[in-house]
């Protein structure tokens, strides 16, 4: 039988399978059952009233249950309060006795039920902006770090100005970068039409639409200073994204130091380009030299070397043809490659009125090449040097090399045939030799 009792006992209180709001409207009756309670015994104990007024205090059991759990705990303690003063009275209480308590509770209950719900909505009006002041607080904190951000951002690219504009244009935000860029303080930009920082070639409207369009709009032009100097910008028109303020905004930066760079580049470059020319140049005239002056290739080899050496002659100039001849007696050798003579022997008759130290030299001039040359070329030969062979100060023989190429001989081209000359010195003085016929 106390197994079942207890069984039962704990059905009857276990409320854990009930809805929240169930719970505390039970809570709430429970309540205003305990303040009846309490309200009962205090008046039997103390013995206040007697029984002359029977539901004296029971109304504060009534207005505390309003205030507790609502109008459904308080008529739950209304009631209460009428049995718990019916069982304790001497008398049966008749209705004159209970209709004035009835009245009055449900007065205090209304009362106590809108001092409640006035607390209530200031509660939650307090809940609210509280809530709003810490998102506020939120956004203060972040809108600072983002301050922050930006101006580490404008000390780290010093040439860079970032500038707020609404939707038509007219500049709302002007930083201490857009200061130092365009010499404006805030208060005489803000408020201004952007187009003054703009170049004199682009129009504002035109660069707001299409920057609504597509989102984002760059140039570069020159723009004015306050002060009136030039300013060489690069500037990006953007529309705000992620917000619900119809405005831009634009970066311009200053790229003269870049445009400056750009030009020191290209100079360096240049000038790295002309020394690697000047070095290949140089390196390839000591090729030249050595090829000229190769000890394993002597003239007094006989005919074979000053033929090799004729050619390497006329491969490092770039001419068409080379030759040597002597007095009187023609070509007695001619480089193998390139143009040859028409004929070996020579139509001057010999190197009278050629100093020993003069190098002739004919550009573009077929006639005069005809006339100079002491033998015979191709028609197409339109150039000439003349270098005398001289030995012990006189002139025997002569070093012609000639082009049919328009080109006119330098002072480089000159220095290896003079060098050539020298080395065949010891071919001409040698009474072996005899004329090449070809």
């Amino acid at each position: 039988m106390n197994t079942r009792l207890g069984s039962f006992a704990r059905r009857c209180v276990d409320l854990s399978g009930l809805p929240p709001h169930e719970r505390e409207r039970l809570g709430g009756h429970a309540f205003a059952l305990l303040m009846v309670a309490i309200v009962a015994a205090v008046k039997t104990v103390s013995g206040l009233t007697g029984h002359s007024v029977p539901f004296t205090f029971y109304v504060i059991a009534v207005g505390a249950a309003a205030a507790r759990a609502g109008a459904g705990a308080a008529v739950v303690a209304g009631l209460a309060s009428m049995v718990a003063a019916s069982l304790s009275a001497s008398a049966p209480i008749d209705a004159a006795g209970q209709v004035p308590f009835a009245i009055e509770s449900l007065g205090i209950v209304a009362v106590v039920c809108s001092v409640r719900a006035r607390l209530r909505t200031a509660e939650r009006r307090a809940g609210s902006a509280y809530t709003t002041i810490a998102r506020l607080q939120t956004r203060n904190q972040e809108g600072r770090l983002l301050d922050a951000g930006l101006r580490h951002i404008e000390d780290t690219a010093a040439a860079t100005a970032l500038i707020a504009l609404n939707a038509v244009g007219i500049i709302v935000s002007w930083r201490s970068s857009a200061e130092r860029l365009f010499g404006y303080s805030p208060e005489q930009a803000i408020g201004q039409s952007a187009s003054m920082l703009l170049p004199e070639s682009e129009r504002l409207d035109d660069l707001l639409g299409r920057a609504w369009e597509c989102g984002a709009v760059s140039g570069s032009g020159v723009s004015r200073r306050r002060d009136g100097g030039p300013l060489d910008a690069a500037f990006e028109l953007r529309r705000y994204r992620d917000v619900d303020v119809h405005g831009y905004t634009v970066t311009i930066t200053d790229v003269a130091p870049r445009l400056e760079w750009d030009a020191y580049r290209d100079a360096a470059a240049r000038a790295q380009r002309a020394l690697q020319r000047a070095a290949d140049d140089t390196k390839e005239q000591l090729a030249a030299v050595e090829c000229l002056i190769d000890p394993s290739l002597s003239p007094l080899d006989g005919l074979a070397a000053v033929e090799e050496l004729l050619e390497r002659l006329r491969t490092s100039i770039g001419a068409d043809g080379a030759a040597l001849v002597q007095d009187g007696r023609g070509a007695c050798a001619v480089a193998g490659g390139g143009l040859q003579p028409m004929a070996p022997t020579p139509v001057r008759r010999d190197s009278c009125g050629l100093s020993a130290g003069r190098v002739t030299l004919v550009h573009n001039d077929r006639e005069r090449v005809a006339h100079t040359a002491a033998i015979e070329w191709p028609d197409e030969v339109s150039s000439l040097m003349v270098v005398p062979v001289a030995y012990y100060g006189q002139a025997s023989s002569r070093l012609e090399v000639v082009s049919a190429r328009p080109k006119r001989a330098t002072d480089w081209d000159v220095a290896l045939a003079r060098i050539a000359a020298d080395r065949l010195t010891g071919f001409v003085v040698q009474a072996c030799v005899f004329v090449h016929q070809r």
